[in-house]
């Protein structure tokens, strides 16, 4: 979608520039003159060629810019800015070429009496159903400045956790690639240059030595069947988990995976506290908070057991009985959430059970990489040497007939 430069004259006068995405010009007409504006110049920004327009394809809103969004306009609005100044103040400072086009379009609404709620939840690719119900909280109950700091410091915690546990499967995942890189290197390029000795020498091949060279003829001759078996198969994967079915069972599996079941059950949980925390701590009501972080968890099984939850919610019952019936929730879980609900303090509680098992999961996920790089490094040595053996065995047998 192409985007447009504008100038433009306010109601009152103002004159005003900016930039707006739209199929066509007619387009870009129509939304200025609903807004009220009167077009001064209009012109298409589509003078980067075909490599801009292309690279925009491509070209992402990372969290960290909603992150800092949300932080730097918290921090104007407690200096005592009004909203519309700071929207233009940040929406000029942003350095994301697509942030900035959606940050332009965002004051020009708020501008013409949208709120900034509704402004925002025009980009839910960029600005989540949680980052938008906050907003509306704030600007409901005159705390949008603390519901933005709040979402900025939330989001800070997400994406600190992300990176700790992504650094803590960086080495095994090198460790995966290296070795498959290693073996096919020997079973493909290596390997195949001995075949014509062993052939021409007559000798009855070690059955070690006859499985590893079978194993590279089969490779070396039908590697586009296998690549294209590969594909398909992957393709077959992605429609499965794309129906709801498929999809339901397939995170019904990922829980039952031997410790890494139950490292994801727990990051699920500690996620979906930390954000009802985030929720309920503005002033949403716990129903409506429900119903907005259940969509933030990912795991469908876990969403459907917090969709039970809030239907028992709904129906009258207790907070405290329906976790305790979801196999998903610890009791410890369940004895803070009793807690938080007698002392009126729950966001609290929810708060600290995050607190806890985040710690938790990125010591496990740690000490779980640990564990697995020396049972890599064996395992590669290992196929290294089977190959190695079937390489020398034959070579000491033409060594004897030799002598």
């Amino acid at each position: 979608m192409p985007n447009y430069n504008y100038r433009v004259r306010s109601k009152e006068g103002e004159l005003l520039t900016g930039t707006t995405e739209a199929d066509n010009k007619n387009e870009v007409i129509s939304k200025l003159d609903k807004q009220g504006y009167s077009i001064i110049e209009l012109s298409s920004n589509s003078s980067g060629g075909f490599r801009e327009s292309f690279l925009d394809q491509f070209r992402k809103v990372k969290r960290k810019d909603v992150i800092f969004f949300s932080r730097q306009l918290s921090t104007l609005l407690r200096s005592g800015t009004s909203l519309l100044p700071s929207l233009k103040s940040i929406q000029g400072q942003a350095s994301n070429k697509k942030f900035k086009a959606i940050l332009d379009n965002v004051v020009n609404s708020v501008h013409s009496g949208t709120s900034l709620s509704e402004s925002l939840a025009k980009y839910p690719h960029v600005f989540s159903e949680l980052f938008v119900s906050m907003v509306r909280v704030g600007e409901t109950g005159g705390i949008l400045d603390k519901v933005l700091d709040r979402l900025a410091e939330l989001g800070m915690q997400e994406m600190e956790m992300n990176s700790r546990i992504k650094s803590a499967l960086v080495y095994p995942v090198v460790l995966v690639i290296v070795a498959f890189l290693v073996v096919n290197l020997l079973i493909v390029g290596v390997l195949p240059k001995f075949v014509s000795v062993f052939e021409a020498s007559g000798a009855k091949l070690p059955m070690i030595t006859q499985i590893i060279l079978n194993l590279s003829r089969v490779i070396r001759e039908y590697w586009f069947y296998i690549f294209a078996g590969i594909v398909v198969l992957f393709w077959w994967f992605k429609v499965y988990i794309g129906s709801k079915e498929g999809k339901y069972n397939f995170h019904k599996n990922l829980l039952k995976i031997p410790v890494f079941g139950k490292i994801y059950t727990t990051l699920q949980v500690a996620r979906f506290t930390r954000v009802l925390s985030a929720l309920t701590s503005v002033g949403i009501p716990l129903l409506e908070a429900l119903g907005v972080v259940r969509k933030t968890v990912t795991n469908v099984v876990i969403r459907k057991s917090i969709e039970d939850i809030r239907k028992h919610l709904a129906a009258g019952e207790s907070l405290v009985e329906p976790f305790k019936n979801s196999p998903y929730f610890s009791p410890l879980v369940t004895q803070m959430i009793s807690t938080g609900e007698k002392t009126g303090k729950l966001d609290q509680m929810l708060d600290e059970i995050a607190s806890f098992y985040e710690p938790e999961v990125e010591h496990t996920i740690k000490n779980f990489a640990s564990l697995l790089e020396p049972i890599m490094l064996l395992v590669m040595g290992a196929m290294v040497a089977i190959i190695a053996l079937s390489v020398l065995l034959p070579i000491f047998n033409l060594i004897k007939v030799f002598r």
